[in-house]
């Protein structure tokens, strides 16, 4: 892992980012990689925004996964999942370490962009999932962790299992964070064994956790005064945006 020897530019946007992606996380209870990572990823690369999120991203998880209460609704019955999240982030991390980061900007724009159209993914014919449980955890856990350690972003899949077998919000937000923590945790061990994570990488993580944390607790405030469906419509238009630069970033690495 190089050296974080980026100008003051760079840094703006960094913590701009961050700071964006907490007021995200604050509003939904999730959703902060989703908006930190593809905008790090335009200005650095897929591993150095990944391994810049890292912190922020488990220390956010991780208060989440303790909001709420009900356990038993959430971690209770979906533990598995997480567990599939968690393998499949070893794996995801495995290419993340060896791939050129370039290709990996279409991975990420694709995700994203199977965010964005979730709604129409999920009239698909699911009936499956309520014939074959076990199965279905294991496949969307398993696909989940492999995004979240490849491009750090498990959110669409997740999001789209979990609405899809009827689960509460508040049982979703604490189970999903669940699985984001495990991913990440899994992801920071593997990337840290490989060598990919310096001590000033490290470093640089502590003030943007506290950044991402204050983001988040002014979103948690803002909920109650902003209507979050036109704040959503916003954060989508903009996504969009991202994910057109990141596919155009991507195909450009194809035709040097």
């Amino acid at each position: 892992m190089e050296e974080l020897a980026f100008n003051w530019a760079v840094w703006v946007v960094i913590y701009a980012a961050v700071i964006a992606a907490g007021l995200v996380q604050g509003m939904f209870g999730f959703g902060f990689p989703a908006v930190s990572t593809p905008v790090l990823v335009l200005v650095t690369d897929v591993k150095t925004a990944i391994i810049i999120n890292l912190l922020p991203n488990i220390t956010l998880n991780l208060i989440s996964v303790l909001q709420g209460g009900n356990w038993g609704q959430s971690l209770g019955k979906y533990w598995r999942v997480a567990i599939y999240v968690a393998i499949g982030s070893f794996l995801g991390a495995q290419v993340l370490i060896h791939t050129p980061s370039d290709p990996l900007r279409l991975l990420l724009a694709a995700v994203i962009f199977a965010y964005l159209y979730q709604e129409k993914l999920a009239r698909l014919d699911w009936s499956w999932l309520s014939r074959h449980q076990r199965a279905s955890e294991f496949l969307f856990g398993l696909g989940g962790g492999f995004f979240s350690g490849t491009v750090n972003l498990s959110l669409p899949v997740l999001i789209i299992y979990f609405s899809l077998i009827g689960l509460s919000v508040t049982a979703m937000t604490q189970i999903m964070n669940l699985c984001f923590f495990g991913g990440r945790s899994i992801q920071a061990i593997t990337l840290g064994a490989a060598g990919e994570i310096s001590v000033v990488t490290a470093l640089a993580n502590i003030p943007l956790t506290l950044v991402a944390v204050g983001g988040t607790v002014v979103g948690m405030k803002l909920q109650r005064r902003l209507a979050a469906d036109a704040f959503n419509r916003i954060l989508k238009r903009i996504l969009f945006v991202i994910a057109v630069a990141l596919t155009a970033q991507g195909l450009a690495w194809f035709v040097r």
